[in-house]
């Protein structure tokens, strides 16, 4: 299974999508039997890399609102836990 196909939620996808989605049509019954089957593997590829790029965008996001609110706040450094290490955890 995959989520719904909408080409504005997944902008690098659509020339995939559109690859299964024709598929699906030229061969609406064969489909059943494994036809589409390369199309529909390079559909999840593409969203695996679709999600890695999203969670390294959002990482980076978190990570720079962190240490704006770090000094803003006057500490300087970066909380233990929250994806810095510690001193401690090189020893």
């Amino acid at each position: 299974m995959h989520p719904p196909l909408y080409k504005n939620k997944h902008p690098s996808c659509i020339e995939v999508i559109d690859a299964l989605n024709r598929c699906h049509k030229e061969r609406s019954i064969a489909k059943f039997w494994g036809v589409c089957t390369d199309q529909k593997l390079a559909l999840d590829a593409c969203f695996r890399q679709e999600k890695k790029d999203n969670r390294a965008r959002n990482f980076e996001k978190a990570r720079a609102e962190r240490e704006r609110l770090e000094v803003k706040i006057g500490t300087g450094a970066a909380t233990p836990g929250y994806g810095v290490r510690s001193q401690h955890a090189e020893t």
